[in-house]
């Protein structure tokens, strides 16, 4: 008698916890057709994200390889050098596809024409096409999208209307089981909100940027488009995940958000949002499952922030004020109440009104959190030793980022060093710290953090003494090091090809590509946020193959 088989359901689940490595997948699809078959619509679900820093113009091929000849002009088929006589593939991969993110396919096709002209007409006409008739694929053979991501980062060259994905045949079909839906870039929303509204009703994560900005400049975003996102918004049976990025004009969002969604939000986060139009927030602060608070560059705060002074949030395990300004009554009542359940805390500068306790905020961390593992905080000179005591009783501490001025440090680095917790592997000073290559011996000497990265961009002193300490001292651990704006006069070739001999990757800006400027574009990858250099800063700072990755904020497996 034959051993049971695995059933397909049961291949699934276990192919599934290897859905990041696709060498051990491809094994698998070798063993048997069942198995090959189970590992093929595992791994044809969301290929873009396999190859998202790599873009494989072989991934186009196969899917255009799937397009029926039969409905392709003779125009089309020219371009795309389709033949009628062409062997299909052995799958019908599309029918797989349940995440797409129109910025993947965009770049797939580009890397697909191997050639680029961004600003040229044919180029733009061509990408259209392709994308066009590729997304016509998706959305007929799929049975479910989960998962879609429209954003364009700063193209402009791509038509409005090949963005809408909800005005495609069979997107009534294909995206009435999305899940999670994102929508940002420099484009106009307003069909898309619509069209999602009207299709979508069980949304878990939403997250959008309502404004835009056009090539002439000027803002103006239609008063429809937020109409659209509010109809959007209140449509949604238990929206779970909400993220707004760039918005002037929040209040009428907010207000909508609240009202209906507000006893299934799990996660609430604002980059770059103008609270200058006053809108209360009293539901939130007083929400039962809210486990995420995101108020990220964010400005006009003082308008909304009274009802978090008396709030009971007690779940809370992210609480995030980055380069944003928040009272430190504020910031007290949310960590009392929260307390243990906090693992991530972001602060930017303080509002201090207990001037008689400036540390206030500080202290509290070391009270009420004892199970954090990622720290951000502004910390001036006066904060250090708070910070210290701090530091001393973080059990669990992951990840530490510190903001602030320029700072000589000398005397308190050996302590600093000292105090970071064994547990600690990710080190961030975005200040201009001053300290001899001598005491940063001493400082790392009687380390007990096994760092796996240092990130110290705006150390203008770093030195090549500073470099030799650091691989002497880190080097069995340390994986990548960021030392990109120390002084041109102190870091030499030689002493940067030293360092990159022991650690694996070290960022760092030569001198004559300085006068360039450097301008960066946000991407969301689908997982996270990543910056990306539009203009390349180095050729050897460049990882080619890899890309440069840089959290920008949250985690969203979600």
């Amino acid at each position: 008698m034959s051993p049971p088989l695995l059933t397909t359901d049961c291949l699934h689940l276990i192919f599934k916890d290897f859905e990041e490595d696709r060498y051990t997948l491809h094994s698998c699809l070798l063993v048997n057709r069942l198995w090959c078959e189970t590992v093929v619509s595992l791994l044809w679900s969301q290929p873009f994200r396999l190859t998202r820093r790599t873009p494989s113009s072989k991934l186009v091929q196969t899917y255009i390889n799937c397009l029926d000849p039969q409905v392709l002009t003779d125009s089309e088929k020219d371009i795309l050098e389709i033949t009628d006589n062409r062997i299909p593939p052995t799958f019908d991969y599309p029918s797989f596809l349940r995440q797409i993110s129109y910025l993947d396919l965009y770049n797939g096709i580009a890397a697909w024409f191997e050639w680029y002209e961004p600003w040229g007409e044919v180029y733009r006409e061509r990408v259209a096409l392709v994308s066009k008739l590729l997304i016509y694929s998706f959305m007929s053979h799929s049975s479910a999208f989960h998962k879609l991501s429209i954003e364009t980062g700063e193209m402009v060259m791509v038509p409005n209307n090949h963005l809408n994905f909800f005005s495609h045949q069979g997107s009534e079909i294909c995206l009435s089981k999305l899940r999670q839906f994102i929508c940002i870039g420099d484009f106009l929303k307003a069909d898309i909100f619509a069209g999602a509204a009207k299709i979508c009703k069980n949304i878990k994560t939403l997250f959008v940027s309502p404004g835009r900005v056009c090539t002439s400049g000027n803002r103006s975003v239609p008063e429809k488009q937020y109409d659209s996102l509010i109809n959007l918004i209140k449509g949604q049976k238990s929206l779970e995940y909400f993220v707004i990025h760039t918005c002037n004009k929040s209040s009428r969002i907010i207000s909508a958000l609240l009202e209906s969604q507000i006893n299934s939000l799990v996660h609430v986060e604002f980059f770059k949002v103008d609270f200058i139009e006053c809108v209360t927030l009293a539901p939130l602060a007083e929400s039962k499952k809210l486990v995420t608070l995101t108020f990220e560059e964010c400005s006009s705060l003082e308008n909304i922030m009274e009802p978090f002074v008396s709030s009971s949030l007690n779940r809370l395990e992210k609480l995030n004020f980055k380069k944003s300004t928040v009272r430190d009554d504020v910031l007290a009542a949310l960590i009392k109440n929260a307390g243990s359940t906090l693992s991530t805390i972001y602060l930017g500068p303080i509002e201090i009104k207990d001037v008689y306790n400036p540390n206030i905020v500080i202290d509290l961390i070391t009270k009420y959190c004892p199970n954090l593992v990622d720290l951000a905080l502004d910390v001036q000179r006066p904060d250090l030793p708070y910070l210290l005591t701090l530091l001393s009783f973080s059990r669990y501490l992951n990840k530490l980022e510190i903001f602030g001025s320029i700072l000589r440090i000398d005397s308190l680095l050996e302590n600093f060093f000292h105090a970071l917790p064994p547990t600690l592997e990710h080190l961030i000073i975005n200040a201009d710290w001053h300290f001899s290559a001598n005491e940063l011996a001493i400082g790392l000497e009687n380390c007990k953090a096994r760092l796996r990265s240092l990130h110290m961009p705006d150390c203008y002193l770093i030195s090549d003494n500073h470099l030799c300490v650091i691989t002497e001292y880190l080097g069995d651990s340390l994986q990548h090091l960021d030392v990109s704006y120390a002084s041109p006069s102190q870091v030499t070739s030689e002493g940067l090809r030293k360092a990159r001999s022991i650690i694996n990757r070290v960022d760092y800006v030569y001198k004559e590509d300085r006068k360039y400027p450097t301008f960066w574009n946000l991407r969301y990858w689908g997982e996270e946020w990543v910056e990306e250099p539009i203009v390349d800063r180095t050729f050897e700072q460049w990882d080619w193959e890899n890309g440069e990755e840089g959290w920008y904020g949250v985690d969203w497996k979600k």
